[in-house]
């Protein structure tokens, strides 16, 4: 069965608390602050979800929660992963989809 990904990523400004909408399939680059909120929706279609918590390559960003986000959809689920910026450096942030194997990565750099 096809799995079809679709991302859409919000950003959250800790300081202006407005958030910004992208949407993006694998191979995103972000740019983020130190203390500011990261939050990518993933959705599938077809059996398994992605694993959770995902990697993650440096402690620059923290892995904060996953929650499944509505309206559910027959195909497969929405998930959303909250991540915060803690730290100055690169991270690439590692999905893995249990029932296909495919994998989604992004990168976020923050500053």
């Amino acid at each position: 069965m096809k799995l079809v990904v679709v991302a859409t990523t919000l950003l959250l400004l800790a300081c202006a608390g407005e958030p910004l909408s992208q949407t993006e399939v694998s191979g995103e680059r972000f740019a983020v602050s130190v203390g500011q909120t990261l939050s990518l929706k993933l959705q599938t279609i077809g059996p398994g979800e992605y694993a959770s918590p995902p990697e993650i390559s440096s402690a620059a960003i923290r892995f904060v929660a996953m929650s499944y986000v509505g309206p559910a959809v027959p195909a497969g689920p929405t998930q959303e992963f909250r991540f915060r910026a803690v730290a100055h450096g690169l991270a690439l942030i590692s999905f893995r989809h249990t029932g296909m194997g495919r994998m989604v990565q992004d990168t976020v750099d923050v500053r």
